[in-house]
C-alpha cells in the first residue's frame, strides 16, 4: 500500500538513514540528493565541505510483481495490479579542494557499512523521514542490495551524467509498490453454495493420533459470536483456543472452550476482538502440564458498520461524495481498510491511531442506492440479514 510519492519517500529515507550513520564517521558531512554533476561541483561557501550524494538514476518495473493481484483482492474481483518498481541509486562522495584525499573513501565506506548492517528500510524509518507518503504501510519491505557495475558500465554511467568520475557505489531498492488509482470491481458475494448452503463435506475415515483441526465454522464470524472448530482427537485434554492476529501481531488471545464431542470444540469470541484475519489453533493441556496444539487454520473476524443505515450522502460540485462511517471494533494503523460501494472499492483516508470513525472519498459517480460493505484486511462486514439469509436492503448508501 503506497502512493505516487513513494519514490521520493525512499530517497528521503535513504538520505536520512545514511546521514545518521555517516556523521558518526565524518562529523559535519552534508547529505544531498542532487544530480551528481551539481552535487559537489559548486565552489560557494554554502557547498564547501565533504558531502555524500544520493541520486536515483534509474527505475525498473519488477517483472515478478507485475501480474500479482493487489493485497486484499478476493476471487472473482478485478483490480489493476500495483506498479512494482526497483529503484537504482548512485551514492557518490565529494570533497572540497584541499581536503584529505582519503575522505571520499571514508564516506563511501561508512555508507556501505551502514547499508550492510541495515539492509532494508523499516516502517518507522519511512514514517519518520517521509511522512508525506504512506509507503510505511506497504507490507512488503523495501530491501537494499549492492549493484555490481563493471568498470565499463560505471564509465558509461558517469559519462552520461556529464561530469568527471568521483568515488561512488550503486545500490538497488526493491520493491516499491504503488497502488493503482483505477477503480476495481468487487461483485456481491454468493449467498448459497451447495444444498442448504453447507458446501461439500469431507471427513477422515480414522482418528488421527495427534489432534487435528480441519475446519472453522463459520469461517467469517462476528465478535461475541460462537465458533465451532471441527476435527479429530479434540477431547483428549483440557481444551482452549489460541488466536493470533496475522497483521497486528501482539500477544495471542486465549479463549476458554468446551469439547462438544471428540470432533468438535466450541468457543465464544470476545466482543473487543479486532477485525481481520486471525490464525487459530486448538490447545489440549495434559494433566502433567504439557500441551499439544493443532495446526493453524484461519478465522476471519468481520467488522460491523455501526452508523445508522442506510447512509445518505450528497455529492459536492465536482461530483465526489465524502462518507463518514463508524465501525466496531476499532481498526488500527497498518490495517488495509476499504469501503465497497456497490461493486466499487474505495480506500479509507489515512489514519494514524486506532479509530472507530473512518472517512472515504468516493470520486465522481452517479446518484443511486448502493449496497455497502466495510472491508478490513480482506474481511467484509455482513451484507445479509441473519434471519432470512437474503441481502439486507438497509445495508446501503444513498448518494444524491
Amino acid at each position: 500500500m503506497s502512493d505516487a510519492l513513494a519514490l521520493a519517500a525512499v530517497t528521503e529515507t535513504l538520505r536520512a538513514v545514511l546521514g545518521e550513520a555517516v556523521r558518526r564517521t565524518v562529523p559535519g558531512v552534508k547529505m544531498t540528493a542532487r544530480h551528481p554533476y551539481d552535487a559537489g561541483g559548486a565552489d560557494t561557501a554554502d557547498d564547501a565541505g565533504p558531502a555524500l550524494n544520493v541520486f536515483l538514476y534509474r527505475t525498473d518495473v519488477d517483472s515478478a510483481w507485475r501480474n500479482t493481484d493487489p493485497v486484499g483482492t478476493h476471487p472473482g474481483e478485478t483490480r489493476r495490479p500495483a506498479l512494482a518498481l526497483a529503484l537504482h541509486y548512485l551514492l557518490s562522495a565529494s570533497v572540497s579542494p584541499g581536503d584529505d584525499s582519503a575522505l571520499p573513501e571514508r564516506l563511501i565506506g561508512a555508507a556501505m557499512s551502514a547499508l550492510h548492517d541495515r539492509p532494508e528500510l523499516r516502517a518507522d524509518d519511512l514514517r519518520a523521514a517521509a511522512d508525506f507518503s504512506d509507503l510505511h504501510l506497504q507490507q512488503e519491505p523495501v530491501k537494499l542490495t549492492p549493484s555490481a557495475l563493471t568498470a565499463d558500465e560505471m564509465c558509461r554511467l558517469w559519462t552520461s551524467l556529464g561530469g568527471g568520475y568521483r568515488l561512488s557505489v550503486a545500490y538497488e531498492a526493491r520493491v516499491v509498490l504503488i497502488d493503482s488509482s483505477a477503480p476495481g470491481r468487487a461483485p456481491l458475494p454468493v449467498l448459497r453454495r451447495g444444498e442448504g448452503g453447507a458446501g461439500p463435506a469431507a471427513a477422515p475415515t480414522a482418528a488421527a493420533p495427534w489432534p487435528v483441526l480441519e475446519a472453522v465454522h463459520p469461517s467469517v464470524a462476528a465478535p461475541g459470536s460462537d465458533v465451532v472448530l471441527s476435527g479429530s482427537g479434540l477431547d483428549s485434554g483440557a481444551v482452549s483456543v489460541r488466536l493470533t492476529h496475522t497483521v497486528l501481531g501482539g500477544p495471542p488471545v486465549v479463549l476458554p472452550a468446551r469439547a462438544d464431542t471428540a470432533r468438535a470444540v466450541r468457543a465464544t469470541l470476545g466482543e473487543d476482538l479486532g477485525a481481520g484475519r486471525w490464525s487459530v489453533v486448538v490447545v489440549l493441556a495434559d494433566a502433567d502440564g504439557g500441551e499439544r496444539t493443532t495446526r493453524t487454520r484461519t478465522l476471519c473476524v468481520a467488522p460491523r458498520v455501526t452508523s445508522p443505515l442506510p447512509l445518505t450522502v450528497a455529492r459536492d460540485p465536482e461530483g465526489a461524495a465524502v462518507l463518514e462511517v463508524r465501525c466496531a471494533p476499532a481498526v488500527h494503523p497498518g490495517q488495509r481498510v476499504e469501503l465497497l460501494v456497490g461493486g466499487r472499492p474505495v480506500a479509507a483516508d489515512p489514519f494514524t491511531r486506532a479509530t472507530g470513525t473512518l472517512r472515504f472519498r468516493l470520486a465522481a459517480g452517479g446518484p443511486g442506492r448502493y449496497p455497502l460493505r466495510l472491508r478490513v484486511d480482506g474481511v467484509d462486514s455482513p451484507l445479509t440479514d441473519g434471519d432470512t439469509g437474503r441481502f439486507d436492503a438497509d445495508t446501503a448508501v444513498v448518494i444524491t
